[in-house]
């Protein structure tokens, strides 16, 4: 669930020409998009995993993102599945820079962390079901 408050962004170079706010719901995709471009992220459900969660109502995003605030320190929680054959720790280093650069040139915000949660090592392969370049 996003949360709705409004991360507060001070352009330093610009001078005042009013409040520019950005919420964490365009953190998280920022961070869920950075996350899906690096190689070994699965982006999609295989088949039968997509059609029983459907059934049952469930979430079927492969990539989850949540950012907290602590003061000015910014967190993000990444939950990602991993395909099978590659390095979870070179895997996760490599969101965990992408997501740091790419929230740092879209929106000028540090982040302090970037968490990456491993939920699985996905096995089976669907076209176009990881970022293999």
């Amino acid at each position: 669930m996003t949360n709705k408050r409004e991360v507060a962004f001070n352009p330093s170079e610009h001078g005042n020409l009013g409040e520019i706010n950005i919420t964490p719901g365009v953190l998280e995709s920022i961070a869920a998009k950075a996350s899906s471009e690096v190689k070994g992220v699965v982006t999609q459900h295989t088949g039968f995993q997509k059609e029983v969660e459907n059934f049952l109502g469930m979430d079927n995003e492969r990539i989850s993102a949540h950012v907290g605030r602590d003061g000015e320190d910014l967190t993000i929680d990444l939950h990602v599945h991993i395909m099978f054959g590659y390095s979870v720790p070179e895997v996760a280093i490599e969101i965990q820079e992408r997501v740091r650069e790419q929230i740092l040139y879209m929106t000028d915000l540090l982040v302090s962390q970037v968490n990456v949660h491993v939920q699985s090592i996905e096995t089976e392969a669907v076209a176009g079901e990881t970022r293999e370049s």
